[in-house]
C-alpha cells in the first residue's frame, strides 16, 4: 500500500486531522481518497499529536489485501504476518484488517483470528478456516500447547532473564482509552517470561536499549505492553503505556517513532509452525541506537 501523502505530524501541525490536511494542501498537495491516522481509518475530525502518521489513499487504493502475506496454509490452519497499522479484525472505523485482505486473498470464505496483535503491533497471527481447524487450535490451547514468541525494544537496563506476573484487568483511562492494570477492579493472572537478548549504550545521553524476547504463558489484553511498563521499561513507540515517542541518535537527529517496537516472531503448535522477519521499522530503530542486524539472529 503506497499512500500519496506520508505525513509525520509536527509541533504546530494543528490538533486534528482536517488541519494537517490543510496543511499539506498548502505545500501543493492534491487532496483526495481515504485518510488513515496510524494506519487505522480516520475521521477529520479525529486528534492528532506529534509523533502521529496520516497516510492519504489514492481514491481507489485498497489498504487490506495488498499488504497481508500468508506465511503457512494447511489443513484449515493458517499463518498470516499483519504490519502494524492494520487492524487483525474489522473495526467500526473500517473493514480494513488483516483478516478482510485474508479473506480477499483466498477469494472468499470464513476466517476467524485465533490469536490477535493490537494495530501498532506487527507479526504472526494465527488464524483458521472452519469449525474443526478452530477446535483443534483450542484443544492445543487449553492444553498449554500453543506458544508464542515475541521480541521488542525497551530502555534498559533489565535482569537478564525472569518473570512478570502482575495480574491485569480492563479500565477506561482518563482521554477514554482502553488499557489493563494491576489496580483494576477485576484482575485475573497474567504471566510473562523474558530474556534479554541484545543490549546496546547509545545516543547523545548514553541510554540503554534492550532487545527482549518475551514468552507470554497467558494471553491478557496489552499484557506484554502493561507487564513491560510496570517493569519500569515500557516499550519504545507505546504511548499508551508509557513508552517514548522519539529517540535520539548519536547526530543528534530526532525520530518519531509511529508504532509500538514490538513484534510477534513465532507462533507454534504441535503440527505446525511459522515466523515472520523483524520488520525494517525495528532493524532501522535498533541502528539508531547503535546496534547491529546480527543482534536479532538466534
Amino acid at each position: 500500500m503506497t499512500p500519496a501523502i506520508q505525513w509525520a505530524v509536527q509541533p504546530g501541525d494543528g490538533s486534528v486531522v482536517r488541519d494537517v490536511l490543510a496543511k499539506a494542501r498548502d505545500l501543493g498537495a492534491v487532496l483526495g481518497g481515504r485518510v488513515l491516522l496510524n494506519g487505522r481509518r480516520a475521521e477529520l475530525d479525529d486528534p492528532v499529536e506529534p509523533g502521529d502518521r496520516v497516510d492519504l489513499l489514492p481514491p481507489d487504493q485498497p489498504a487490506g489485501a495488498s499488504v497481508v502475506q500468508i506465511l503457512a496454509h494447511r489443513d484449515g490452519i493458517l499463518f498470516a504476518h499483519k504490519p502494524a497499522g492494520l487492524p487483525t479484525e474489522p473495526t467500526p472505523r473500517g473493514p480494513d484488517s488483516l483478516v478482510s485482505g485474508i479473506i480477499e486473498c483466498l477469494n472468499g470464505g470464513r476466517v476467524h483470528a485465533a490469536t490477535r496483535l493490537d494495530v501498532a503491533v506487527s507479526g504472526v497471527v494465527l488464524c483458521t478456516l472452519g469449525r474443526d481447524a478452530a477446535r483443534r487450535v483450542q484443544h492445543w490451547r487449553d492444553q498449554g500447547q500453543l506458544h508464542r514468541t515475541y521480541v521488542a525494544i525497551l530502555p534498559g537496563p533489565i535482569p537478564a532473564t525472569g518473570t512478570w506476573d502482575w495480574p491485569l484487568g480492563k479500565l477506561r483511562d482518563r482521554a477514554g482509552r482502553n488499557r489493563v492494570s494491576p489496580h483494576a477492579q477485576r484482575t485475573r493472572p497474567a504471566r510473562t517470561k523474558f530474556e534479554v537478548k541484545a543490549t546496546v549504550q547509545g545516543g547523545p545521553d548514553g541510554s540503554v536499549a534492550t532487545i527482549v524476547e518475551l514468552n507470554p504463558a497467558t494471553g491478557r489484553m496489552h499484557q506484554l505492553r502493561a507487564h513491560a511498563a510496570l517493569a519500569k521499561a515500557p516499550i519504545f513507540g507505546d504511548r499508551t503505556y508509557g513508552g517514548a515517542r522519539q529517540v535520539v541518535d548519536n547526530d543528534g537527529r530526532v525520530h518519531l517513532l509511529d508504532r509500538v517496537a514490538l513484534h510477534a516472531r513465532r507462533i507454534v503448535l504441535p503440527a505446525s509452525s511459522a515466523e515472520a522477519p523483524i520488520p525494517e521499522a525495528l532493524l532501522s530503530l535498533w541502528r539508531t541506537f547503535g546496534g547491529k542486524d546480527g543482534d536479532w539472529n538466534w
